[in-house]
C-alpha cells in the first residue's frame, strides 16, 4: 500500500511541476540566468567558464573567467547534463528540476511515516511538499532551490540512520548540498554537533571509542569523497580550495556593498561602522527573517503544529539534527551573513527543511486533535479528515495565488529584462567585440549578448575608472541602477567621457552610453 502511495504521490507531483514549469519560458532573475548560461557552457564543451562579472569580489580579471567562484556548480551541472541529452534549450534544462522537485513529495511522505505512521497524515505531508506556498514558482527554475532541497533533506534523514551505507549516504548528500549552496556546510556542522553531544556530553572522560566515532567518520568520508574533486578544481583555477569571495560577505555594511568595486570588506571596515550600525543591521535582518520563516517556511498556519510536532518528536535523531540545522541556519543568515541572508539566503536554504517541517506538522496535528478530542468529545476520524482537507486547501489556495502573482500576472516571469534582446542586438550590430557594463550581466548573456560586467555600486568617477580597468565600451543604465548613479540616469549629472548613443524601452527607459 505504501509503495503505491509513494508512486501515486510522485506522479501527481510530476504533473503539477510540469504544469507550473510550462509558463516559465526563461530565467526570471540573475541567479537563474547565471546557472543557465553557465550550464550552456558546460553542455557545449567550454567547461567551467563565464563570460561576465556580476560582482567584483576577489578583484576578478576581465571576462571570460573561471565560473562558480561565488555560487556553487551543482545547478549548472544538472542543467548541462539534461541539455546534453534533450538539447540546449531552456526546456531541456528544466527537466531535472521538474523530476527532482517531484521527488520531494514521496520523501516527505516517508519522513512523516517514520514520525507518525498514520497514512492520511502522510498524504497531507506529501501534498504540502507539492503545494508549498512561496516555493512553488521556484521548484522548476534553473536555481539551487530544488537540488539543495532534495540533497539537504536526504542528508538530514540519512544522518539519523543506523546502517553504515546510510551514514555514508548522508555525507555524500551533505557534499552535494554544499555543491548546490556554499552554506550547505552547515548541514555537516549540525550533524557533527548532534552526534558529539549525544555521544560525549556527560561522559566524565573523553576517549576514543570506535563505536561512537564511526558514524562521524562515515559521514565525513562521504562528504570528502563528494567535495574533493571541486576543491581540486578551485585549487587549479585560483590557487585555493575555497575562494574568499563568499566569506567577504560577512563584512558587508549594506547589501549593495556586494557590488562595490575594490572596496575593502574586512573585520576592520566592519567594526569601523560602530556598534549601533552593526546592531541596526542585525535587527533589520532579524525582523525580515522572522517574517520569512513564518510565511515561507510555515505558510503561517503550520507554525503551531510544527512546534507541537517537534516537541513530541524531540528524542528522534532526525528531529534533533533538523531542528539544530534550522537554528544554525537562522542564526547564520541573521547574524553572520545578515544582508545576503535576509535578501534571499534564508529562503533558498530553508528549502531543505520543508520535508522536516511538513512531517512534524502532521505529528503536531495528530497530537492537537487527540488532545482536543479528549476535552471536546470530538469524533476523531471526522476531525482528522476535516483538518487535513482544510490544511491542504489552504496550501493549494496560497500556492496558486503566489504562483499567479509571480509568474502569470502581466507575464511577470517572462517579461523581466524584456529590453535586453534589443540591447544585445544593437551592440552586436554596432560593435560585436564590445564589453558592456550592464545591470544584469547573466541575463544579458542569456539574451544573446557578449562579454559584460555589472554596473558597480559606485559614483560616476569610480565607475569610469572601472570602465577603463576592464576596457568597457558601453554603459547601460536603467531605473534600477545603483543609487550613486541615479543622477546620471536622470541626466542631472553628465560627463564629457560619456555620450548617449541609444535609448531603449518606453515607460522605463534604458540609456546606453558610449565611452569617449
Amino acid at each position: 500500500m505504501v509503495k503505491w502511495d509513494l508512486i501515486s504521490l510522485f506522479l501527481f507531483a510530476l504533473v503539477v511541476r510540469g504544469l507550473t514549469a510550462w509558463p516559465q519560458q526563461q530565467p526570471h532573475y540573475m541567479d537563474a540566468a547565471y546557472y543557465y548560461v553557465n550550464g550552456i557552457n558546460l553542455a557545449t564543451g567550454r567547461g567551467f567558464v563565464e563570460d561576465f562579472l556580476w560582482n567584483y569580489l576577489g578583484y576578478p580579471a576581465r571576462p571570460p573567467q573561471p565560473s562558480h567562484l561565488y555560487w556553487m556548480p551543482l545547478t549548472s551541472i544538472l542543467a548541462a547534463m539534461s541539455m546534453a541529452i534533450f538539447g540546449v534549450t531552456y526546456r531541456g534544462a528544466q527537466i531535472p528540476f521538474i523530476i527532482i522537485s517531484a521527488l520531494l513529495a514521496p520523501l516527505t511522505y516517508h519522513l512523516a511515516q517514520t514520525l507518525n505512521q498514520r497514512r492520511g497524515f502522510c498524504w497531507v505531508a506529501g501534498l504540502l511538499a507539492i503545494f508549498s506556498g512561496f516555493y512553488v514558482p521556484y521548484w522548476t527554475a534553473i536555481d539551487n532551490f530544488t537540488p539543495f532541497a532534495i540533497t539537504g533533506a536526504l542528508a538530514l534523514w540519512q544522518a539519523s540512520g543506523e546502517k553504515r551505507w546510510q551514514l555514508v549516504g548522508s555525507g555524500i548528500c551533505i557534499g552535494l548540498a554544499h555543491l548546490a549552496r556554499a552554506d550547505g556546510a552547515l548541514l555537516a556542522v549540525a550533524v557533527i554537533l548532534v552526534y558529539f553531544f549525544r555521544s560525549f556530553v556527560g561522559v566524565s572522560k573523553f576517549y576514543f571509542d570506535r563505536q561512537k566515532w564511526t558514524p562521524l567518520f562515515l559521514i565525513l568520508l562521504g562528504y570528502g569523497l563528494t567535495m574533493t574533486p571541486w576543491l581540486i578544481r578551485n585549487w587549479q583555477a585560483t590557487g585555493s580550495p575555497l575562494t574568499v569571495a563568499g566569506s567577504q560577505t560577512i563584512w558587508l555594511t549594506h547589501y549593495d556593498d556586494l557590488f562595490s568595486y575594490r572596496r575593502e570588506l574586512s573585520a576592520r571596515t566592519f567594526m569601523a561602522q560602530g556598534a549601533w550600525a552593526i546592531l541596526q543591521g542585525r535587527w533589520w535582518a532579524l525582523t525580515i527573517n522572522l517574517q520569512r520563516v513564518l510565511a515561507e517556511w510555515f505558510m503561517i498556519f503550520l507554525l503551531p503544529l510544527v512546534l507541537v510536532g517537534v516537541w513530541q518528536g524531540r528524542r528522534h535523531l532526525f528531529v534533533q539534527i533538523s531542528s539544530l540545522y534550522a537554528l544554525l541556519l537562522f542564526v547564520a543568515m541573521t547574524v553572520v551573513f545578515a544582508f545576503p541572508g535576509a535578501r534571499g539566503g534564508l529562503f533558498h536554504s530553508g528549502a531543505a527543511l520543508l520535508p522536516f517541517i511538513y512531517s512534524t506538522a502532521m505529528v503536531g496535528l495528530d497530537t492537537a486533535i487527540q488532545w482536543a478530542a479528549a476535552r471536546r468529545k470530538w469524533h476523531v476520524p471526522l476531525a482528522k479528515l476535516t483538518f487535513s482537507v482544510g490544511i491542504v486547501n489552504l496550501a493549494v489556495v496560497l500556492s496558486g495565488y503566489i504562483y499567479y502573482q509571480s509568474v502569470m500576472r502581466h507575464d511577470a516571469w517572462n517579461s523581466s529584462d524584456k529590453d535586453y534582446p534589443a540591447i544585445a542586438a544593437w551592440v552586436k550590430a554596432t560593435n560585436p567585440d564590445a564589453l558592456v557594463m550592464i545591470g544584469n550581466p547573466p541575463a544579458y548573456r542569456y539574451h544573446g549578448g557578449g562579454l559584460s560586467v555589472i554596473v558597480p555600486n559606485e559614483n560616476l568617477t569610480t565607475t569610469l575608472q572601472v570602465m577603463q580597468q576592464y576596457q568597457v565600451t558601453y554603459l547601460v543604465l536603467d531605473n534600477n541602477c545603483p543609487a550613486p548613479l541615479a543622477e546620471v540616469y536622470r541626466q542631472i549629472i553628465t560627463s564629457p567621457a560619456l555620450s548617449l548613443r541609444e535609448i531603449f524601452g518606453t515607460a522605463n527607459k534604458i540609456y546606453l552610453f558610449e565611452v569617449k
